[in-house]
């Protein structure tokens, strides 16, 4: 039972979270169909409130909290972006960041009650972060594509070198804050 009312703010912050993807969402699609009318306004600043709280709400748990700011941030500056540029691939993958980071941080909460490297808050947090990174950088990518004029199903040799790298440069990451959670974990 107390786990169950340890979890409730969790779950109010994914209601939050979910609420500002969807407002997000449609006030992009809103402004794709319509152009910037009074509507469309109001749902993008309705998404843009209900982000701004969450990311500077105060929860007890370190990760979903941390996943929740990221993946706003995220999608404000991404969707931002897109909507300069007129990017609907990254307009979407923009509007996806706060349910992919947040799904992230969920994962792994039952991986931490399994695995002693990853049972350390602050590794948690980080490997949150890596997430949020390599989802920024997607975001990035695609909308270099999109500055570019390039088609995502058919990229040249520079995107996919800079999308191996990305790949690279995510997973080293990821495995260097396990290895620092297993070298915590050994250390005791």
């Amino acid at each position: 039972m107390a786990e169950e009312a340890g979890n409730a703010p969790i779950r109010s912050a994914l209601v939050w979270a979910a609420s500002a993807g969807s407002s997000l969402v449609a006030g992009s699609v809103l402004f794709l169909l319509r152009g910037v009318d009074p509507l469309v306004s109001a749902v993008w600043a309705a998404g843009l409130v209900v982000c701004v709280l969450l990311v500077v709400a105060r929860r007890t748990e370190p990760e979903p909290l941390s996943a929740l700011r990221w993946g706003c941030v995220l999608t404000l500056a991404g969707g931002a972006a897109a909507l300069a540029v007129g990017g609907e691939f990254t307009l979407f993958l923009a509007a996806q960041a706060v349910p992919v980071v947040v799904s992230s941080a969920a994962v792994l909460r039952p991986l931490a009650r399994r695995t002693a490297w990853v049972r350390s808050r602050p590794v948690r947090v980080r490997l949150t972060w890596t997430v949020a990174g390599t989802y920024a950088g997607l975001i990035l990518f695609s909308l270099m594509q999109d500055l570019r004029g390039l088609p995502l199903i058919h990229p040249d040799v520079a995107s996919l070198v800079t999308l191996g790298t990305m790949f690279e440069i995510a997973v080293a990451v990821a495995v260097f804050v396990l290895w620092q959670g297993r070298q915590s974990v050994t250390n005791r």
